[in-house]
């Protein structure tokens, strides 16, 4: 009966005690924020096309296979849009980002207050493009989301990092394409 004791006792503190780090991380000062940065070998005026533009936006953003424009043509303050991803952590399935347009400041400035109803996700998301002189582009990515869905929220701890990664891997993605591009015009 001891070891039976024992067992159970091991068996609960296994499932429990990842549980109770996800839910003290979770509410750590950095939870649901994340930022990625790249200086780009190009003029703000061309990577600006690059994250305003539906068509270059899907060339350079993993997962996005459709951006949705309420009003097509017409951008600003605003403005409505949906990003549709397929999620790769989740089997490939469609997620639906609805966005609005907050800040419009073309070519140095674009947020969107973004949303996603089935796991009830909620944020801000901002490109910021800083012109570094000599025909050289920073952008900074900065994000932040609130999980309304509890399993969604419990899983933050995990999900924020790897949503950091991509973004960075984005940017990566976004610098090689513009840059080539310079080149091959040069």
């Amino acid at each position: 009966m001891k070891v039976l004791k024992w067992i159970g006792i091991v068996v609960a503190a296994l499932i429990v005690l990842p549980i109770l780090t996800l839910v003290v991380l979770h509410y750590r000062p950095n939870a649901g924020k994340m930022h990625a940065s790249v200086e780009i070998a190009a003029p703000p005026q061309q990577v600006w096309a690059w994250i305003d533009d539906g068509q270059l936006l899907k060339q350079w953003v993993s997962w996005m296979v459709e951006v949705q424009e309420a009003q097509p043509g017409r951008r600003g303050v605003g403005s409505s849009l949906t990003w549709v991803m397929k999620d790769e952590n989740n089997g490939g399935a469609s997620m639906k980002l609805n966005g609005r347009i907050t800040e419009y400041t073309p070519p140095t400035r674009l947020a969107l207050a973004i949303s996603e109803p089935v796991y009830g996700i909620k944020g801000v998301q901002a490109y910021t493009l800083t012109d570094l002189g000599s025909g050289r582009t920073r952008i900074d990515t900065d994000a932040h989301y609130d999980y309304g869905n509890w399993f969604a929220s419990l899983m933050e701890p995990l999900v924020t990092p790897a949503a950091g990664k991509k973004m960075n891997d984005d940017l990566a993605r976004l610098k090689g394409l513009i840059e080539t591009k310079a080149d091959a015009g040069r």
